[in-house]
């Protein structure tokens, strides 16, 4: 999922998507949207109503968000520190913006671009319209300042020196894991 060239099909996630909606008539001979459903499946098969369990269309964006995190990240793991623009350069938010496009005389939700900036002001503006009609409170602030702080306590605490005492036997060694991660140099006392 990475922007296309002018000219290039959209980039297409090995996923399918069916929206299903229910619509009625209501007072006034309007018509009224009462439901949407989605089921997700893999791309290389239709997706058929019954096949599978249906979720909220929130829950079917968010699946497609997710794999194309993954994909990207897929992507900067093969990269060189240079490519990605420095040793401690990786993505940590991603924007995702999906069209419904017709592929193939069929319609399909295609990853058009990634990105962070424009997709986090209409999600933070949607979240606060949301609180402004009554709406509970998301976990968009929650889920941003745990990624934004996690980078933060990893790059204060990268390259020092930690002395453990008493560390513990096999049940703590996700303790030497983490310090890994966080490329900490670790010095037991050995009690």
């Amino acid at each position: 999922p990475v922007p296309c060239p002018p000219g290039s099909p959209a980039p297409r996630l090995p996923m399918a998507l069916r929206i299903c909606t229910l619509v009625c008539r209501s007072w006034g001979e309007r018509p009224q949207l009462c439901q949407v459903a989605c089921t997700v499946g893999r791309a290389e098969s239709p997706v058929r109503h019954g096949a599978a369990l249906p979720q909220g269309l929130d829950s079917s964006l968010q699946q497609w968000g997710v794999a194309a995190m993954a994909a990207r990240l897929a992507a900067e793991a093969e990269l060189s520190p240079q490519q990605r623009g420095g040793t401690r350069a990786h993505t940590d938010i991603l924007g995702v913006d999906f069209l419904l496009a017709c592929v193939d005389d069929a319609l399909e939700l295609v990853a058009l671009a990634t990105n962070s900036q424009r997709c986090l002001e209409s999600c933070v503006l949607a979240e606060a319209m949301g609180r402004g009609v009554g709406e509970p409170r998301g976990d968009l602030p929650r889920l941003l300042a745990e990624a934004m702080l996690h980078r933060a306590q990893c790059h204060l605490v990268e390259g020092k020196d930690i002395l453990l005492i008493g560390a513990g036997g096999v049940s703590k060694s996700f303790v030497w894991e983490a310090a890994r991660d966080y490329r900490l140099r670790v010095r037991s006392s050995g009690r």
